[in-house]
């Protein structure tokens, strides 16, 4: 048997070089040549990579096990940080990984498992990443997840008995999960409704190139072809005889939330906090980037009261350092862009930690664990409606239609518009067209008006800041921060908080 390697490849997307400051083994060796002080510096859009293996002799003795650290654009207050270990003994968690960036850069990380891993990680400047097209005030159902209780859809006991034929007797066991009547508890009268039905067919009408139906109100009627549409695909969002257990087996009172050593079976073997954070974020997030909506379940019961769950459709993140935002089409809340769920990738110990933000009501219940949903394949929905035209992007505007949007936010100016129509006019040599896209893109709209030229000289004047060409290359963090600082100086405000700024 041959050694223990692993070999970590570091993509730096940012706009600033990453310059090595230390490193250190627990276990095992750097492969010469291989070392990182010698992976540096690693320039903006390069690739650089280093190795490590465990001892040997005849057969292996030890895994490998170590820390890297990378000072961002050479600065020691902002670090890249990858520790590794390949043990040579595997748990549950197979080879783990702990990569962290600082806010205003985001870190992602594949790979790396089996006893010559590979580990791929990649820097990037924290941006809004979200899937092309996809609004829901636009593409989502226009009506809410609410029935008449009187329709024959199906019952939470018929899905519950099928998801615990799946989940297997040692599982249920273990979590002490029992069947129920087939016939308890009919899902149009279960707090979360068609949800599951209502995220596919959302997807359903986008992978169409249509809209769904024009109707604010949902089917009253057993024959409506779009109820019987969202009480199929109901059924399938529960992805029976694949993963579907998970909802049963997440909702347990027994499941763990923390790193806790817990069961092995039926591939119940990591708590809440590391199926959402280490298991599950990344699918999510890979789905985004891919273009691809995401569909999520959301637990919200530890006591096996599965109607209390909840899906709904992720379609855009943004992650600053270890913090990630997740905008999601929320079927409860029909014509809401706001809707956003907040958390902290860190720590895996304890429970899982969401606030949901935006336009959430005060009183929903609380999350115990995300999970991205499988199963889906697209099917044709009934009375699709044609997408409008598009509308122009940012960068494909004119300077004056530039600053038309801007008015339409609450961004102004305070220069003369022939300059500014010459500085938005020069993508490669300021940073207007830049900042002016970004401002448009996050789709924020200001209570008092804030001077354009002055949010440009603010996040310029951040200390540390690269001037940028791109709106991709616009730190969203720092542009609040710009913006937050032009809006208390024009308007005589102390806001603390960017959201104060934002009209509802």
């Amino acid at each position: 048997m041959s050694r223990i390697r692993m070999a970590v490849e570091i993509h730096n997307d940012s706009p600033v070089p990453l310059v090595w400051a230390t490193d250190e083994l627990e276990s095992g060796d750097w492969t010469d040549p291989w070392y990182p002080s010698r992976a540096s510096p690693i320039a903006p859009g390069a690739t650089a990579e280093w190795r490590a293996e465990g001892d040997l002799f005849i057969e292996p003795t030890s895994g490998t096990e170590g820390r890297v650290r990378y000072n961002i654009d050479g600065d020691p207050t902002r670090q890249l940080y990858v520790h590794f270990n390949s043990p040579l003994i595997e748990s549950q968690y197979g080879n783990t990984f702990h990569v962290w960036a600082p806010p205003g850069f985001e870190v992602a990380h594949s790979g790396g498992q089996g006893h010559h891993g590979r580990l791929v990680v990649r820097l990037r400047q924290t941006a809004r990443r979200q899937v092309a097209g996809f609004t829901p005030s636009v593409n989502g159902f226009q009506f809410s997840n609410r029935w008449n209780a009187g329709l024959p859809a199906m019952a939470v006991g018929f899905l519950w008995n099928r998801l615990l034929d799946e989940l297997g007797g040692e599982a249920a066991d273990v979590l002490d999960i029992a069947r129920v009547d087939d016939g308890w508890l009919p899902i149009t009268q279960a707090r979360a409704g068609m949800c599951g039905g209502m995220t596919f067919g959302a997807m359903d009408y986008f992978a169409a190139g249509k809209l769904p139906p024009a109707t604010t109100t949902s089917p009253d009627s057993e024959s409506d072809p779009l109820f019987q549409f969202i009480r199929d695909r109901l059924l399938d969002s529960f992805d029976i005889t694949g993963s579907g257990h998970r909802w049963l087996g997440y909702s347990s009172p027994l499941y763990p939330n923390g790193d806790e050593g817990v069961v092995q079976v039926a591939g119940l073997a990591r708590g809440r906090s590391w199926v959402t954070y280490r298991d599950e974020w990344p699918r999510i997030r890979d789905d985004i980037d891919a273009g691809r909506l995401s569909p999520l379940g959301l637990i919200q019961t530890d006591s096996l009261d599965i109607g209390e769950n909840h899906q709904v459709l992720a379609y855009a993140y943004e992650q600053s350092g270890q913090e990630v935002k997740l905008w999601v089409y929320d079927n409860n809340y029909p014509r809401q862009d706001d809707l956003h769920l907040k958390f902290d990738i860190t720590d895996t110990t304890g429970e899982v930690h969401v606030q949901r933000l935006g336009s959430y009501r005060a009183d929903e219940p609380r999350i115990w664990c995300i999970f991205r949903t499988n199963g889906y394949n697209p099917h044709t929905p009934p009375d699709g409606r044609p997408l409008p035209p598009p509308a122009p992007t940012p960068a494909e505007m004119s300077p004056a239609e530039v600053i038309g949007a801007l008015g339409g936010i609450g961004v102004d100016f305070s220069v003369s518009e022939t300059d500014l129509r010459d500085w938005l006019g020069n993508p490669e040599h300021t940073p207007y067209p830049a900042i002016s896209q970004a401002l448009l893109s996050h789709g924020w709209k200001l209570k008092a008006p804030v001077f354009l030229d002055v949010i440009v000289w603010n996040y310029e004047h951040t200390p540390g800041v690269v001037s940028p060409r791109r709106s991709e290359d616009v730190n969203p963090d720092i542009l609040k921060a710009a913006v937050l600082e032009g809006s208390n100086v024009r308007n005589g405000t102390e806001f603390t908080d960017f959201a104060q700024l934002l009209a509802p």
